[in-house]
Order: structure tokens, then sequence, then C-alpha cells
């Protein structure tokens, strides 16, 4: 498909999001027969149209349950729905949490956004503007003794550059990749870093130096806030279910918060969620020791994480497809973090991962 006709598609797509239409009108309205439409869709964006369009009629439905007081049947039936429970069971596979619940607590999902994205990229000002107002609300429990911990040096530079830091808070950035490889129970043990030096084939003195001493406030000071600043992609998801794991592992007493970095659009949640760490030593071990889905309850977007997490390496998993669609094709990484940004990876990720299945 060529970029005109995608981007044709994707506007008939969204403006029909609250009425039923079928893949053949789609097509006819791109002038493609709906096999070829079908299949090129599918090669372009590694999903079917049906998968794409109930991921976005989800999110416009979430955004409903908190921006109105519309009934849940009510957006149930705008959005396709045939009753209130079709619904709830849809909505409860794809975020993990009941629309009377997600209503009630308003916690952070990922959202699907449209491709390619019709949605404007914020950043700018209006992200920095996001970012001090969310240092103020944290701010306001406790003026000093605040960690931030942030997903990576990439983040912490951009603060410094932008003058979003303050100078009585410490900021430390976390430089994992802890969806990649193999790990251990006990966070930044031995044992710890001898798996992640393996899994992210660097050395243990590298490693020491840019993951373990970049945190060095964190294991020797004591904060009464912690704000964890990570993206809402399965790469950062799962970066902070190891941190909140760390934070349940020393006991830590003081106030969790969530700050929530929407990375395709380059913006922030604008409150900051509080989140309990206890229990997460028990997700982390589940997730990425053995693989299981956790027994305790997480964030709807950490939800979302575990599940990509679970199949991105596996056999007919969209990205493993699409690499297999697409060996030869030239700036084939370029592609791959263009299409699947939910993932959150980086270019070495998806160089190892063209070594394995290309």
């Amino acid at each position: 498909m060529r970029q005109t006709e995608i981007e044709k598609a994707m506007l008939y797509i969204e403006e029909n999001l609250t009425r039923t239409f079928t893949l053949h009108e789609v097509a006819q309205h791109c002038h493609y027969s709906p096999y070829h439409f079908s299949v090129s869709f599918h090669r372009t964006f590694g999903e079917t149209m049906k998968s794409y369009l109930r991921k976005r009629r989800l999110t416009r439905a979430a955004e409903q349950l908190k921006a109105t007081d519309s009934s849940i049947l009510s957006i149930a039936l705008t959005f396709g729905y045939g009753s209130q429970e079709a619904f709830s069971r849809a909505f409860v596979e794809q975020y993990g949490i009941t629309p009377h619940r997600y209503r009630e607590t308003q916690t952070p999902i990922q959202e699907t956004h449209p491709k390619p994205l019709l949605t404007p990229r914020q950043g700018g000002d209006s992200m920095q503007d996001k970012i001090q107002q969310l240092q103020e609300q944290i701010g306001a429990h406790a003026p000093a003794n605040i960690l931030h911990v942030l997903n990576g040096s990439h983040m912490l530079e951009q603060f410094k550059a932008n003058k979003l830091t303050k100078e009585n808070a410490t900021y430390v950035p976390f430089n994992e990749a802890m969806c990649w490889g193999e790990t251990e129970a006990e966070i930044f043990s031995p044992s710890f870093v001898q798996a992640r030096v393996q899994s992210l084939q660097t050395t243990e003195p590298e490693y020491r130096s840019i993951v373990i001493e970049s945190l060095r406030p964190l294991f020797e000071k004591r904060f009464d806030i912690i704000v964890l600043w990570f993206g809402d992609d399965m790469f950062c998801q799962l970066n902070l279910i190891t941190m909140l794991a760390y934070l349940d592992q020393i006991g830590y007493e003081g106030d969790v918060f969530f700050c929530m970095a929407l990375e395709r659009i380059d913006d922030f949640l604008a409150d900051a969620y509080e989140i309990d760490p206890r229990g997460y030593a028990g997700v982390y071990q589940s997730v990425l020791c053995n693989r299981q889905q956790p027994t305790t309850v997480t964030m709807p977007v950490t939800y979302q994480a575990i599940r990509l997490y679970f199949s991105y390496m596996s056999e007919g998993s969209p990205i493993v497809d699409y690499i297999r669609r697409h060996r030869d094709k030239d700036n084939l990484v370029a592609d791959l973090l263009q299409q699947f940004p939910e993932y959150g990876l980086g270019d070495r990720q998806y160089e190892q991962m063209i070594e394995l299945y290309g």
C-alpha cells in the first residue's frame, strides 16, 4: 500500500469507529480488492484490520469512561458491542481490569494510537510544562528528599537540557533492558549482575559502571519519596516492574509515584499515580524469572506489557512475522521501530532479532 492509500484507509477507519463497517467497505474506499487490502494491511502493520480496530475502539471507549458520565452500556453500544457483558469481556482481555473499576481508579493504560499516527505529537513546551507540574504536584507532599528514577540516561539528559531538574531533588537513570534475556530473583545481587551481563553481552565492569553506579544514591541514601518516570511501552514497563520489585525487596516504606511517559506522542500523563510496591517482588519473579502470569493485580498498562513480553519472541508474534516477511528489506530496523512502538524495543534488540529470525 502506498502512503497516501494507507492514510486514506486509516482516516476512514478513524472516522467510522462508532459504526459497523466491513473490511470490504474500507477496501472499496481505497480502490483495493478485499483480499489485496487485507494482505497489504497485515504486511504493512503486522496485524489484521480486525485486531487494530478492536484496540482502537477499546482505547476510545476507555477515554469516554474517564471523561464522561455516560453509562457503560451506552459506551459499549457506541463502539459496536451488543451488550455490556460483551464489552466488559473485551475490556478485561485488553486491559486486565473491568470498565467499572477502570472508571473508578483511572489507572494508566497503554493506548492504541492511529496508524499512521494521526494524533499530533506533543513534545516541546507542552510536555515540559507537564513534567514541571508533575514535580510540583509531588513536591507538595514533601518539598525535599525526593529521588527521581528515570528510564535511561537519554531521559535524564533531556531533563537536564530542558532545565527540568530541581536543585533539592536527586535524579538517577535506570539503564537496563529487562525485557531482554535472563535474570535472577534477587535484584542487583552478584548472580543478578552475572545473568544480566551475559544477556546483554557486555562485561561486568561495564555493566556495573552503566547500571549499578548510576543508581548509587538509591542504594546509599534514604528518601521519603521515590518517583518513577517510565513509559507506557513493554520495554519501560518491564523496567518499572524491576524497580518496584527492588523497592519491595528492600522493604521501602516511603511513598512511590509513577509518572507515565506517552512514548508515541512525546507527552506525559497529567497526573502522577501512587503505587504500593508491596507484592511486586512476586510479580517480578513470576514474569521475568519464571515467565508466568502473576497472581498480584497490576496496573492495566503493566498487564498489557506482560502480555506482549510473553509472546514477542515466540513463533507467530507480529514482530517475528514482520521480520520474516521483510528480511531482505533495506532499513528493516527503522521499519520495526516505526511499526511496533508499543514494544519500545531499540536498535540493538531488533538487530539481534533479525539475526535470530531473518
